[in-house]
């Protein structure tokens, strides 16, 4: 009989945490989960063609590393440097989330990313890896920089 009392207290206590955790009172997502919903943002808000949208993902003192180019910083500058791709043909990114590893508030993604054109057509693919800061309780990107994996042209001869 004990047996039996103690098979039903546990079985019991299991059909409670299984009720509670139905019951919309999920745990907070953690940083990846977190960072990942964010990435989702930022490709929704690419292609809306929404470029002041995606400068407000940057941190304060948020910088672009982009190849082939300078540093670019602050919002404005951002704004205009994503309203440039966009204008220059990317309509649309995947972004694929390879690790995080967070270190308080700060924490470090390394990720593969594909742009396409309007008609889906493969536009550039590569790697990237971007340095987050929480502000405000928010994940925002502070350091973002990638590059492609895609062969260079070959020059005319």
């Amino acid at each position: 009989m004990r047996k039996m009392t103690r098979w039903m207290a546990a079985a019991f206590v299991l059909a409670a945490a299984l009720l509670a955790a139905g019951s919309g009172s999920a745990a907070p997502a953690g940083p990846r989960a977190q960072i990942e919903e964010a990435n989702g943002k930022f490709a929704a808000l690419l292609a809306k063609g929404d470029a002041a949208g995606l400068a407000a993902m940057y941190a304060a003192g948020g910088q672009l590393v982009p190849p082939n180019g300078d540093f670019v910083s602050g919002a404005p500058d951002i704004q205009k440097f994503w309203q440039g791709v966009m204008d220059a043909g990317i309509k649309s990114a995947k972004l694929t989330t390879l690790d995080v590893t967070v270190r308080g508030n700060v924490a470090a993604e390394t990720g593969k990313y594909d742009m396409n054109g309007a008609d889906g057509k493969a536009l550039d693919s590569g790697k990237y890896i971007v340095v987050w800061m929480r502000e405000g309780g928010r994940w925002k990107l502070y350091r973002d920089m990638w590059n492609t994996s895609m062969p260079a042209p070959t020059p005319a001869k």
